[in-house]
């Protein structure tokens, strides 16, 4: 593990197509995830990179790319990062995503903020008795500010249950179905281990999301990252403004 010292209280961790954010970061100092955890993140459209900089004129120490559990990860090491971030001295964490629409209300590239996760399907990264209580995940007072940025933006946006999905396979449609019905308005592949991770070291969390596709259409990864380049200056503004307000 390298010596890593910041004086950062926020992280954020940019999800397929969330990079653009960087051209707006005065970058003080990177590594390359292998340099830091001695493993890579293997999906396109995550760099693989811990950034640590200035965003808003505030310092933010942000992952650009995660790590999941399809790569072949367990759910303990794929949340390697956020017990990091909480070594480091981070307290507030915003967690992004592309993601496909379950609600039919919802359509491709509307933006979501998160205010639940079902988690029913994904593999726990407590390990042991860590009966953490999950009935509030996400923090109040992040979710006001990410709906005063949405708005002064005039983003199209809502709040969403998101619900995990293994993968690396895209939902078959009666999974989608099932989903829907259990209650989830988005699904993707990331975000729920490492938001029950954050909640058990006790980090406020805001989660965000970008609609990339809609669920009960054929879709694939070049078209996730095609509606995410699509969206780029959204995103950037989005996450420039939220961290500007807190």
């Amino acid at each position: 593990m390298l010596d890593i010292k910041v004086k950062a209280k926020t992280a954020l961790i940019l999800g397929s197509g969330w990079d653009k954010i960087l051209t707006q970061v005065k970058i003080i100092k990177s590594w390359d995830y292998s340099q830091v955890f001695s493993v890579k993140s293997t999906v396109p459209g995550h760099e693989g990179k811990l950034i640590y900089g200035t965003l808003a004129q505030k310092p933010v120490l942000i992952m650009s790319g995660r790590f999941h559990i399809y790569e072949g990860h367990s759910a303990f090491k794929a949340t390697e990062p956020i017990r990091l971030l909480k070594e480091l001295g981070i307290t507030t964490l915003v967690t992004t995503a592309a993601v496909g629409g379950l609600n039919p209300k919802y359509q491709v590239g509307d933006f979501v903020i998160l205010n639940d996760l079902l988690t029913l399907f994904s593999p726990t990264p407590l390990v042991g008795a860590k009966f953490q209580d999950m009935s509030q995940i996400y923090d109040a007072r992040l979710q006001q500010l990410a709906v005063k940025a949405m708005t002064g933006l005039e983003l199209n946006w809502h709040k969403g249950v998101y619900v995990y999905y293994h993968g690396p396979q895209y939902e078959t449609p009666a999974d989608k179905m099932a989903l829907r019905h259990l209650g989830a308005d988005i699904v993707g592949m990331s975000t729920v281990p490492e938001t029950t991770m954050a909640k058990y070291l006790g980090l406020k969390v805001l989660g965000l999301a970008l609609v990339t596709n809609l669920a009960f259409v054929k879709h694939d990864h070049r078209e996730v990252l095609a509606q995410s380049e699509k969206a780029g200056a959204k995103m950037s503004l989005l996450l420039e403004k939220i961290v500007s307000l807190l």
